[in-house]
């Protein structure tokens, strides 16, 4: 047969088929190379190479067939050796090095025929003859050895029907149909819109109905390009041999979380920066044998991959138990490489000097060689992990390891964002940037901010948060109509133009690559789920914008990049002078000041809670709210929460109005670790800065106590006692972990 007779459907169907084949059997090869397995690996191997030798039955590839022919039979060898071991001396094995290295070669050659197969429908000129003599000779030379084996593994595997449950989708079928739930999106809250400026009650039942269809249509799209991060795991075990033995280093892998799910996207966009983290921690982390004996630690090396949900986001680490990173050695090595004057070095903090890694061209390796060297390695992961709107850390302690902990949003498609005004446009920050919102009054902002290094700053909590004005930055020839005033100078920078002394100021905290600073804009819109377009080729040089957004009216929102805004804003060259005073002239009251997040309860209320226990605000239909049980529960993009309606906990004598067709505002808190309840509230009010100094005794059970507020009296809910009255064994489940 002729390739040309072949469809192109069926060449598809065969390299999809074999690729997915190879990924799983070098995961099996790895694992035959420990102390002791059980025979499921053989059979699966065997299993997988005997499929793909048949399959180039149908198809002109002999040299393919041959050559997994040739790893089929010395898997069958091995099979038949284990087999009579078990039985004749209830003995495992454990294949040699050399056995092993064969094999990871065989999957190396055929993963290069299949490249070539799909690059040009040929098989190429490559001989792999010695390799297919070399995989004869270890059979016949029986370079098994036998061990002991405590508890042998006797069960057969068999092959389920589960496959058959599932079937493959085209991705790029996957992405037409994300776009077009986008649009739908779009739609949706075009329509909600419309229904908001005509008062009718069944346009907005029914617009409260699309809603709800939208939102589940647009969760049960985005599940469907959800991919486990095993699709990334499983490739690093075969990574860490392979450097291991290249550097003379006894290395052991320990995974958790595989079964993490991420959007594809991400997992594209991840795979190059967690593949550079695991080599940096085998190059420049595990110590040689040698070594290890001598610090009193296991000749074998360890390193840990986790994957795990938090807060809406997938929360990955990669750490080692290897020589750690040491401050005082990174700040030598800055200085010599010319990016750290001495003078910066001195006042710069441990945490700081850790983070020198990331900057371009900084490698404390003494040589370059094809691993490290360079310094553009980590400079290239954290740029990488910027653009999705992650965030990397890192911990270490000298002699004990270090750990990198990245946070990545769970899809870079549809993302709630926060829409801000400023100068009659509309920008939308991404939720994952944002930290809390503070408004200032004209009093509060002339006696509080002030100016450090032509910055100004504003005191937040024993921390200089340094100001921005968005239309400023974006507009540095059109300066707003006039400047901020300060009980020091008029500010000359860019940075001057900021408020009125007759306006409030409004500021959202943005967190920008484990930095905070404060955005001015002119006022807070609204929190929505905004579809991210791209941005045109004439654009995508303006790097403080990630994206667009078209918001219900039809106008177009450009989405914020809060890091390149800092980078163009200059925050990035003053940070460190600015961090080191950050204890500079904040006065024992405004330390005392809390956030307190204000809205209007039962029967009118005043309520409070601090900010630093809501999670976020959300508007949802009453339609949404499930009973479970005897607890209300609504779902929510990534868990099933709990909903605790304040009207339930204090009664009014008034009769309750129906909210069948309503709209209700929740308030999702976080009063404990692990533990995420919704508060339904009439009314969210504003978010406000108090020092609380005035404060009463407990009006009612429920309340932690009362407060004089901008005037007013407000009860400070007790958050823990609400939930307690609801449902106590929240609490308890809580408290178990």
């Amino acid at each position: 047969m002729e390739l040309t007779e072949i469809d192109n459907e069926d060449l598809e169907a065969f390299l999809l088929e074999s690729y997915e084949s190879l990924t799983q059997i070098e995961s099996d090869i790895i694992e035959l190379e420990k102390a002791s397995v059980n025979r499921a690996a053989l059979d699966r191997i065997y299993r997988s190479l005997h499929t793909l030798k048949g399959n180039c039955g149908f198809l002109p590839f002999p040299k393919l067939e041959s050559l997994a022919h040739a790893g089929e039979s010395l898997i069958s060898y091995l099979r038949e050796d284990t087999k009579q071991s078990l039985v004749n001396s209830d003995r495992n094995f454990t294949a040699t090095p050399q056995i092993i290295t064969a094999l990871l070669q065989t999957v190396d050659s055929i993963r290069q025929l299949l490249s070539q197969i799909q690059t040009t429908k040929q098989e190429g000129d490559a001989d792999y003859s010695t390799l297919i003599c070399a995989l004869a000779k270890l059979q016949e030379n029986q370079q098994v050895i036998t061990v002991l084996s405590s508890s042998p593994e006797t069960e057969e595997s068999t092959i389920t029907g589960t496959e058959s449950a599932y079937i493959r989708v085209s991705v790029s079928l996957l992405d037409q149909l994300m776009n077009l739930v986008g649009e739908l999106v779009l739609t949706r809250n075009q329509v909600i819109g419309l229904s908001q400026r005509y008062k009718d009650s069944n346009l907005t039942a029914t617009c409260q109905r699309l809603n709800l269809i939208t939102s589940q249509l647009q969760e049960g799209v985005m599940k469907t390009r959800l991919q486990q991060m095993s699709t990334i795991w499983q490739k690093f075990p075969r990574v860490i041999r392979d450097l291991a033995i290249a550097h003379g280093k006894q290395v052991a892998v320990e995974i958790q979380g595989a079964d993490t799910e991420v959007d594809k996207s991400i997992i594209e966009a991840i795979k190059d920066p967690l593949t550079h983290l695991v080599r940096n921690c085998i190059d420049h982390g595990i110590e040689s044998p040698t070594e290890r004996h001598a610090a009193g630690k296991s000749p074998t090396g360890k390193i840990s991959l986790k994957a795990c949900y938090e807060n809406s986001k997938v929360n990955i680490e990669i750490s080692d138990d290897g020589r750690g990173l040491s401050p005082t050695q990174l700040k030598m090595r800055a200085q010599k490489l010319g990016l750290l004057t001495s003078a910066q070095a001195e006042t710069m903090s441990d945490a700081a000097a850790i983070n020198l890694i990331f900057l371009p061209g900084f490698s404390t390796a003494a040589q370059i060689t094809n691993i490290s060297g360079r310094g553009v390695g980590m400079d290239i992961v954290k740029s990488n992990i910027d653009k999705i709107n992650g965030s990397i850390e890192i911990e270490s302690q000298p002699g004990q390891g270090t750990k990198f902990q990245l946070k990545i949003p769970l899809t870079l498609t549809i993302i709630p964002a926060l829409i801000v005004n400023s100068n009659g446009d509309r920008y939308a920050i991404p939720q994952a940037s944002l930290q809390e919102l503070v408004r200032l009054e004209p009093e509060q902002a002339l006696n509080q901010i002030e100016t450090f290094y032509d910055v100004p700053v504003y005191p937040l909590r024993g921390n200089l948060i340094p100001l921005v004005n968005l239309h400023q930055v974006l507009h540095p020839s059109n300066p707003p109509h006039s400047q901020l005033p300060t009980p020091n100078s008029a500010l000359s920078t860019q940075h001057s133009a900021l408020s009125t002394q007759h306006s409030a100021l409004t500021l959202v905290v943005i967190q920008a690559d484990n930095y905070q600073f404060g955005l001015v804009v002119d006022a807070v819109e609204d929190i929505q789920d905004i579809v991210v377009k791209p941005l045109g080729k004439q654009l995508q040089a303006i790097s403080v914008f990630m994206g667009a957004t078209i918001m219900g009216d039809g106008r177009v929102a450009l989405i914020i990049d809060a890091v390149n805004l800092a980078k163009q804003a200059g925050l990035y060259e003053k940070r460190q002078l600015l961090s080191s005073n950050s204890d500079a002239n904040i006065s024992t009251e405004q330390e005392e000041r809390q956030l307190i997040l204000l809205f209007q309860g039962p029967q009118g209320a005043l309520m409070g809670i601090p900010v630093a226990i809501a999670f976020r605000l959300e508007e949802i239909p009453s339609t949404a709210i499930e009973k479970v049980g005897n607890q209300d529960v609504v779902r929510t993009a990534d868990r099933i929460l709990p909903v605790i309606d304040l009207q339930k906990i204090f009664p009014s004598q008034q009769p309750t109005p129906n909210r069948e067709t309503e709209k209700l505002q929740l308030v999702i808190v976080s009063p404990q670790a692990g533990l995420s309840v919704g508060l339904v509230v009439e009314r969210i009010l504003d978010i406000v800065e108090e020092p609380l100094t005035v404060k009463g005794i407990p009006s009612r059970l429920g309340v932690l106590f009362c407060a004089v507020i901008q005037g007013q009296i407000t009860e400070i809910l007790d958050i823990e006692a609400v939930i307690n009255m609801v449902n106590p064994y929240l609490l308890q489940v809580s408290d178990r972990g």
